[in-house]
């Protein structure tokens, strides 16, 4: 029987991928895609064992159990003991119960005699199966991408400000959880990239310092006061508000969504 390294490899990781994507799902775990390609990769070239009998040590219980805490604890990062333990048990069910089904799709191809060995030599379904998955990983990445851009789009605004003749149009995006305010003036602040306001100056006599701390870090922002900003929505939302704003060295969005981050006072 001829078999090809790199077929098999290829459906072992659709399948690996898919498994994975399931129990992530079933733990409601927001997953890295990139974790879940590398450890769907391992689990497939595991597969390659099985095709030299001299490596049969490797495919005894204890390494295959040990592959499946691999991709696990690849895919599902630093957890407890209990669980990586339960993220496994799931994946194993998930596995033990496709290939069931697998193995009763080739019942239905392939003649069985009882008392007799069983041999699959038509497994044409297999393809179906394979096309199945990859249609619903795609199907699951294409709806959290739409999720995410409408989550995004309802939380959108336009502010525009003039500071010495020059008017600035910026895309944001309101930070619920952000109460950055500037304790003197108790006016809200907003995060703009400073690539986008470099030409304002910000060591004026209308400099204000804004204390800030996060989960391990903190420190000083430096802004001015802008006494007129427009804020306009996604759904007819205009408003003028009285803000401190800031600049941010960070990039914002890695998509460009957004350039600058609203404080919950602002809006």
């Amino acid at each position: 029987m001829e078999v090809y390294v790199d077929i098999l490899i290829f459906e072992n990781f659709i399948v690996n991928l898919f498994l994975l994507i399931l129990t992530m799902k079933i733990l409601k775990y927001k997953y890295r895609d990139v974790l879940l390609i590398c450890a769907g990769l391992i689990g497939a070239l595991y597969t390659i064992v099985l095709l030299f009998p001299q490596l049969y040590i490797l495919t005894s219980l204890p390494f295959k159990m040990m592959v499946v805490y691999i991709m696990i604890r690849i895919s599902y990062g630093k957890r407890s003991v209990i669980s990586i333990f339960k993220a496994m048990g799931i994946f194993l069910l998930l596995t033990f119960t496709l290939s069931g089904l697998c193995f009763a799709f080739s019942i239905n191809q392939n003649k069985y005699v009882l008392g007799s060995s069983f041999e699959i030599n038509k497994y044409s379904i297999k393809y179906l199966l394979l096309s199945v998955m990859i249609i619903y990983m795609f199907f699951t990445r294409a709806v959290e991408y739409i999720k995410n851009k409408l989550f995004i789009t309802n939380y959108k605004f336009m502010i525009e400000f003039t500071i010495e003749d020059t008017t600035y149009d910026i895309q944001s995006f309101l930070d619920t959880g952000n109460e950055l305010r500037e304790p003197v003036t108790n006016l809200p602040c907003i995060l703009i990239e400073e690539e986008l306001i470099n030409t304002i100056n910000f060591n004026s006599k209308n400099t204000y310092y804004v204390p800030y701390a996060s989960i391990g870090y903190g420190g000083n922002l430096k802004g001015i006061k802008v006494e007129e900003i427009k804020i306009k929505g996604e759904h007819s939302y205009n408003n003028k508000v009285e803000a401190i704003i800031c600049p941010c060295s960070q990039k914002l969005s890695k998509e460009n969504d957004f350039n600058a981050l609203l404080s919950r006072g602002v809006v």
